[in-house]
């Protein structure tokens, strides 16, 4: 404000309107003096005092005070002004709730009913103008038309509402093309003009408006009478309008506009000429800047190309065009050739926008392409070819503008051009090829995966039919590729960014100096090598794409339509080699390159806000480096713009949240703003709830929130990780095979302490119950998703059989494809590529997967429909986890960076937590290494293996077991009974069975072992339902249980032969497959007929794919993971993994997965398993078999099922062991109990 305002508005609230004054509420004339100032003169700052007086006038005017009303139109009226002049959308916003508000207060019989009516609609309707939504503009004519009622004939305000009803439902005329609309508008147009007669203010709005009515009634009928009539009305409200009227540009663009309209009627060049002049001084009324200035720039453009037409003066592309204007004038209605000139000047118009990005070249071709599909009908030879053209044609569009429905509009005519090439049409590859990129652009746009896969699909078609050689095979290759790349980064399946990179490069060979598409090529190589980078950290492949990135930029030269997509692109590439080498150059360079792709991408483009973005984090690493508070202050800013372009719906939208949270986050890191906080947090629970996103964005999203919320000891917290935890359950459906869900929560997207995180703070706030069910809810997930699928549901089949079948078949279905033998590895050869045979396998998972996965969910939902099954495959509550202490305790060992906790779960009583010492957060995973490094050593030095051992079983001892063992001692709990072990995360590869020694009186050494029967359990869920699926007494009639013996005795194991003859010795229920009796095929199948089994062979573990670890059979066959995951084993009871490594882990195996194979085992149905952490002895093996067995065969008198025995029957073996001279530590502690 300046000196002088400033000096009047003091003076008005000192002298005329003091404080205390009861006339002080008359800030309202002060703010409408200033508002009709602004008015005026344009100044801003005038509009923005006007809008904080009359806010301050609004506070003074509580409910029920008589001029509230006012108060609110006056501040709606000001905010509305400000976004017509900014452009702000929480401006209209705040208008039409201010507004609503003030329609409120004034109900029925209220004289300023009719105003609020009014001004509400104009809101509404102007934001149908920035949105679209069709219920704003509904409700806008509901709002007019009621106005209308209240303004009688006579009442000086009719003409303008008749005069609004008519500009709301001509618009709706022009989004559903009702001629009943546009007619009405008409009659009202025609209705308002009589009311502003000669010398009304309003008089030439009305004849614009009319004139606009009829344009567009000639425009659908073609009557000459309302286009002569148009100009004429639009002649006469510029002569109202003289030099320096606010409306006299649009005055003369509306009758250019309507006179070249003449021109193109009657080829009286006069009109052009006219039109012209018209278009110009339209043009120099609207400086940059101007809003209509983009108008003014396409109407002269297109009068001009118009004048280029009839008089032949142009160059190259442009003579080409004046050609098919001049062939169009000469295939005039009923010409047999008129279509295909239309096509043909439609496809120049097309190459001219490629070239010079000019939109109204664009605009006409799709016109042009309409008139010739028009003249193509059914059955027409070339019908095929102008629904693929039009669709490029709306597809390109919807490149510039972003409009879905021209986006939608395209798929559906690539699909009717797809059904008119059938197999064998030469035409046939590019339908399919074209198709595929629609699709793929709209799931760019929604993340519908079925649109990804289906683009995957007809690229792979594509490309089978043009075959090396064909012209259009780098294309093929290069679509494929970008398809599949995008797979990846839904998915993290490194085999799909393998092919997109050889993909890429088979491109590019295809595509030598000179070829058009050759910077497109570089580009996208460039783009896959930098995404494996940033998977393997390989700086090779970085180098490289940096390398190409430059060279696709020198072949984009100023003017070139894919410059600002090279600029950011190396920018992004030389910004992530900043990050890894810290060469300021390179941070500095992809500043100025991102600045340089922003200004290329004005408003409007599609990429404009990823420009944004781009630049904000540029700019924000340039912070972090300097400390320059305005590279933050900056980076927010841009943030902020990314997101406004970024509306509900858009999938880039919780990146963009996330964005702007970190960035604000780091704002309040600096300055401690407590509202910069909480805006943080708000924007990170909007981009982890935003569903429209991709899921794993959004569980990085919410990960963050959490993390923050709990550094800061926010309300939150606890929300951010239970969302947390259920996108990571999410995160697996899509994936269709186990091993490939794996790999995702190996990966770095994994979160692999993501549940013992959530669990800590829910301790942490004394929800111990509540970190029970996480834990339970996100360890384990491949397992529980399992599970889920063979879940027993006989008793909805009493309420409904077909519901039950149906729940019953897709599990099935599903199963089978997450366990498939398809889900091995895929390895790429040439040849793969050339066919697609592997790939279009994965494709088909993929989509299966998802039809199969809806289904289900659909299912899912009609049963927990049905009474009595409302928490059907729900994460179980704690009232229900707790059933698996019903035999005696589980004590859950969660450790995280924040805390490490036992928690001790009770079948009848609360569970009890005990914090372990703070050191035990950071020395937990060093026991790990610790016992790594000994048992490296078992072979060359095996009593340092043994002193390493014992000093991990000391301190498991000192820092968790004793604590437990007292805890337990102090709920009642006496020794002999019986334990089991839950540790999560890397301690789930720790002895904690053998933990000690104990200090006891006569100085002897005494473990956990000699006072507790320990087993293990990978969740609570495997507990429960291993007793669940068997009666816990064995009836007279059920008989002695079958066991099946694996022995595969060798050179490298001679003492198989003599443990599997211990076992069979005298027992006519032992079975056994010995050698070469014993192949994957015969183990399955006697699977079904034994209670019980028992291996004794070598183990092996897979270290990449844990789901391949095996036991070792005959011929170099092996029983894997994944085949033991197939078995459905009803029957089975107990199975004895006397092999190496049967309950060992992998470092690369996912850390809460329990991926082993006693694991599986359990899974299939065995209730009691017994395997080995590490390497067994082979010398072992006879022994054990035979102290074993006795013990499980002594009490066949006892009701306790004999699985139930093995536990107590093991530990008793084991110390037994123990006693015998020369018995190392790691082979007494090596075999551990699991299950019931």
């Amino acid at each position: 404000m300046d000196d002088d305002t400033r000096i009047a508005v003091e003076f008005v609230l000192e002298h005329i309107l003091p404080p205390g004054d009861p006339s002080r509420s008359g800030l309202d004339f002060l703010a409408n003096a200033l508002f009709t100032r602004f008015e005026q003169a344009g100044r801003m700052d005038d509009l923005e005092v006007s809008i904080s007086l009359y806010r301050g006038a609004l506070n003074l005017r509580p409910p029920g005070h008589p001029l509230r009303s006012l108060s609110l139109n006056e501040l709606a009226n000001a905010v509305w002004t400000r976004f017509e002049q900014a452009g702000r959308m929480k401006d209209l916003e705040e208008s039409i709730v201010l507004r609503r508000d003030a329609l409120e207060l004034c109900p029925h019989g209220h004289p300023l009913r009719s105003s609020s009516l009014n001004n509400l609609a104009v809101a509404v309707r102007t934001r149908f103008e920035q949105t679209g939504r069709m219920e704003d503009l509904e409700e806008a004519i509901v709002l007019h038309r009621d106005a209308l009622e209240l303004h009688r004939p006579g009442h000086t305000h009719r003409s303008s509402s008749l005069n609004n009803l008519a500009v709301a439902v001509r618009t709706r005329f022009e989004q559903t093309g009702r001629m009943e609309d546009l007619e009405e508008a008409i009659v009202l147009h025609r209705n308002a003009l009589e009311l502003r007669p000669p010398g009304h203010t309003d008089r030439s709005s009305s004849f614009n408006n009319l004139a606009g009515a009829m344009s567009t009634r000639f425009e659908q009928t073609g009557r000459m009478e309302d286009l002569e009539e148009a100009i004429v009305l639009h002649r006469d409200a510029l002569e109202l309008r003289p030099p320096g009227h606010t409306l006299r540009s649009g005055s003369l663009s509306n009758l250019a506009g309507a006179v070249s309209t003449r021109f193109e009627q009657t080829g009286r060049m006069e009109d052009l000429e006219e039109a012209i002049v018209l278009h110009r001084d339209a043009l120099e009324l609207r400086p940059p800047g101007h809003t209509d200035r983009s108008s003014s720039f396409n109407n002269l453009a297109g009068a001009m190309s118009t004048r280029f037409e009839q008089t032949g003066r142009m160059e190259d592309l442009e003579e080409a065009i004046v050609l098919h204007r001049d062939a169009l004038e000469l295939h005039p209605p009923g010409h047999t050739d008129r279509s295909s000139s239309f096509n043909n000047l439609a496809g120049a118009m097309s190459t001219r926008f490629e070239q010079t990005g000019r939109m109204e070249d664009l605009e006409e071709a799709i016109v042009l392409h309409r008139d010739a599909l028009e003249l193509r009908p059914p059955g027409h030879t070339d019908r095929s070819s102008s629904f693929n053209n039009l669709a490029g044609a709306m597809s390109t569009r919807f490149e510039q503008t972003g409009r879905m429905e021209d986006l939608e509009e395209a798929i559906v005519l690539h699909r009717d051009a797809l059904e008119l090439h059938r197999p064998g049409h030469t035409h046939r590859s590019s339908s399919l090829n074209n198709l595929a990129v629609a699709v793929r652009t709209r799931f760019e746009q929604t993340g519908r995966m079925e649109d990804l896969e289906e683009a995957i699909v007809l690229h792979r078609d594509a490309l089978e039919l043009h075959r090396p050689g064909h012209t259009h095979r780098s294309s093929s290759l290069n679509n494929l590729a970008v398809a599949v790349r995008t797979r990846f980064e839904q998915t993290g399946r490194m085999e799909d960014l393998e092919e997109a990179i050889v993909l890429h490069r088979n491109a590019l060979e295809l595509r030598p100096p000179g070829h058009t598409d050759r910077s497109s090529s570089f580009n996208n190589l460039a783009g896959a090598m930098s995404t494996r980078f940033e998977q393997t950290g390989r700086m090779e492949d970085l180098e490289e794409a940096i390398v190409l990135h430059r060279d696709a930029l020198e072949l984009c030269p100023p003017g070139h339509t894919l410059r600002s997509g090279s600029l950011s692109n190396l920018a992004g590439a030389v910004s992530t080699r900043f990050e890894q080498t810290g060469r300021m150059e390179d941070l500095e360079e992809a500043i100025v390159l991102h600045r340089d792709a922003l200004e290329l991408r004005p408003p409007g483009h599609t990429d404009r806000s990823s420009s944004f973005n781009n630049l904000a984090v540029a700019v924000r690493t340039r912070f972090e480096q300097t400390g320059r508070m305005e590279d933050l202050e900056e980076a927010i800013v841009l943030h902020r713009n990314a997101l406004e372009l970024r509306p509900p719906g858009h999938p880039d939208r919780s990146s963009s949240f996330n964005n702007l949270a970190g960035a604000v986050q780091t704002r309040f890191e600096q300055t401690g703003r407590m509202e910069d906080l909480e805006e943080s947090l708000r924007n990170y629970e909007e981009g982890a709830d935003h569903v429209f996103s991709n899921t794993l964005t959004r569980l990085g999203v919410a990960v963050r929130w959490a993390a923050l919320a709990r550094s800061q000891s926010h309300t939150s917290t606890l929300k951010a990780y239970r969302l947390a935890l259920s996108l990571l359950e999410s995160s697996l459906v899509i994936t269709p095979t186990v091993q490939m869900q794996h790999k995702i929560l190996s990966g770095r997207n994994g979160y692999p302490t993501l549940a013992s995180d959530a669990a800590s703070y829910a301790i942490e706030i004394g929800e111990v119950a509540q970190a029970v069910e996480m834990l339970e809810q996100g360890r384990a997930l491949i397992w529980s998703q399992l599970r889920g699928f063979r879940t027993p549901i006989e008793q909805l089949r009493e309420v409904n059989e077909g519901l039950t079948d149906r729940f019953l078949n897709t599990s099935r279905q599903l199963e089978s494809l997450a366990t498939s033998s398809e889900s091995k590895p895929i390895t790429f050869v040439a040849q793969d590529i050339a066919t697609g045979a592997s790939q279009k396998l994965v494709d088909e998972m993929y989509s299966r997967k998802r039809r199969l996965a809806s289904q289900l969910e659909g299912i899912v939902a009609e049963v927990r429909a049905t009474s009595g099954f409302e928490d059907f495959l729900r994460a179980r509550r704690f009232s229900v986890l707790r059933e698996a202490a019903v035999e005696g305790p589980v004590i859950i060992i969660s450790h995280s960076e924040y805390r490490s906790d036992a928690l001790i779960v009770l079948h009848d009583r609360p569970p009890v937590n005990i914090q372990l010492d703070s050191d035990f957060d950071d020395n937990g995973p060093s026991l790990v290494r610790d016992l790594k490094s000994a048992l490296q050593k078992v072979q060359t030095e095996p009593n340092e293996c043994d002193a390493g051992i014992e000093s991990v079983l000391e301190s498991l001892w000192n820092r968790v077991v004793s604590r437990v063992v007292e805890r337990l001692g102090e709920l009642g709990f006496e020794k002999q009974t019986r334990i089991w072990w839950c540790p999560t995360s890397r301690l789930s590869v720790l002895p904690f069975h053998a933990a000690g020694p104990i200090r006891v009186e006569n100085r002897s050494r005494k473990y956990l072992l000699d006072d507790y029967i320990s087993s293990y359990t990978p969740t609570l869920t495997a507990l429960i339902t291993v007793r669940e699926s068997k009666p816990e007494i064995r009836g007279p009639d059920i008989g002695r249980p079958q066991l099946l013996v694996v022995a595969l005795p060798d050179d490298s194991l001679p003492k198989v032969e003599k443990e599997y003859r211990a076992i069979r010795k005298d027992r006519d229920f032992v079975n056994c497959l010995v050698r070469e009796q014993a192949t994957r095929e015969a183990v399955i199948a006697n699977f079904r007929d034994h209670d019980w089994v028992h291996f004794a062979c070598h183990g092996h573990l897979n270290p990449e794919e844990p789901f391949l670890h095996a036991f070792q059979l005959s011929d170099g066959d092996r029983l894997t993971l994944l085949d033991i995951v197939q078995s459905n084993l009803p029957n089975a009871e107990f199975a004895f993994l006397s092999a190496c490594h049967s309950a060992g882990q992998t470092v690369s195996s996912a850390r809460e997965e329990v991926l082993h194979l006693a694991a599986a085992m359990q899974f299939s149905g065995f209730r009691s398993v017994i395997g080995t952490m590490w390497a067994m002895a082979d010398d072992d093996g006879p022994f054990l078999a035979k102290e074993f067995y006795k013990r499980m065969f002594a009490e066949e008198d006892s009701p306790e099922l004999g699985f139930k025995r093995s536990a107590r029957a093991l530990r008793e073996t084991i110390q037994h062991l123990r006693k015998k001279r020369g018995i190392t530590v790691e082979r007494w502690v090596n075999l551990i109990h699991i299950g019931a």
